[in-house]
């Protein structure tokens, strides 16, 4: 079994804490291109109102949630669930424990521990890719959902990171990040995975890229990753941090490009319309 989807090895150690997590979103928070950050994005394709009921399957350490919170409704109610108890922990510890609109609790995407139609939105950001069996965390989502509600799943397209990958490549000749797990729900195939559970399903994306000017935002980030920690020392770190170091002296910067986007799904056709939130529209087959 691949280390991107064991999950004795996500909640023991890649996502035992929020440290691997919180490096690889301080290098998009400092350094993205984008108009608005990527909190605000989702938020905005949330549309939560008065009074509904949102379930967050793989919230990590609930960086999206905390920094929304002040928008939410007061009437609003949250569960924020996560395979891993440290990830919990510390989303938990960044809300406060007196924000009492939101609920954490640790389970599996696979079997969800809630009642048919009990939410009226339903998120699996970013974490799809990691779950055994995506097709069972997808039919759980949908049955989780009301039949007017909406279901958002984050994830990341082909090229997502590539040139970062490059210059690893290039730093260690002969390292490469297998591709094919992170690809198991993208934005290319993450349609036909939606499709079987929800009457309509619409893709957004988020249009921005990076522009790094600090290398050891770059080792922080490699170093997060479960293939870098495999393949590549800890004792490389200085002089991985001086080859970015260089690469940015000559240039100015890093570009790295990025595609990220959120797949929209309801049990209702039109529904999604009726929100309003669409901005950058990918037209699926």
């Amino acid at each position: 079994m691949s280390k991107f989807t064991d999950q004795a090895y996500l909640k023991g150690e890649q996502y035992r804490s929020p440290n691997n997590l919180n490096s690889r979103i301080a290098l998009h928070d400092l350094y993205s291109t984008a108009s608005v950050p990527w909190t605000t994005w989702v938020y905005q394709h949330l549309a939560v109102g008065e009074g509904q009921q949102v379930l967050a399957v793989g919230c990590g350490n609930a960086t999206q949630w905390q920094a929304n919170a002040a928008l939410f409704p007061n009437s609003a109610r949250f569960d924020l669930m996560d395979l891993s108890i440290g990830m919990l922990r510390s989303g938990r510890a960044g809300m406060g424990a007196a924000d009492w609109r939101f609920n954490y609790l640790s389970g599996d995407a696979q079997d969800l521990p809630f009642q048919d139609a009990r939410y009226d939105r339903v998120t699996a950001n970013h974490m799809l890719y990691h779950v055994p069996t995506i097709e069972l965390a997808v039919a759980e989502c949908a049955r989780a959902l009301k039949p007017d509600g909406l279901f958002i799943a984050a994830t990341n397209g082909a090229t997502h990171m590539v040139d970062l990958y490059t210059l690893l490549e290039e730093f260690q000749p002969g390292f490469r990040i297998p591709d094919s797990d992170r690809r198991r729900f993208s934005l290319q195939n993450g349609w036909d995975r939606l499709t079987s559970q929800f009457a309509e399903v619409r893709l957004d994306l988020y249009e921005s890229d990076l522009w790094v000017t600090k290398g050891q935002a770059l080792v922080s980030y490699a170093f997060s990753l479960w293939d870098v920690e495999d393949d590549i020392s800890n004792q490389k770190a200085a002089a991985m941090l001086d080859f970015f170091n260089q690469k940015i002296a000559k240039d100015g910067g890093i570009r790295i490009r990025k595609e990220t986007g959120a797949f929209l799904a309801s049990h209702l056709p039109g529904l999604i319309d009726s929100l309003g939130i669409l901005q950058a529209e990918q037209k699926l087959p």
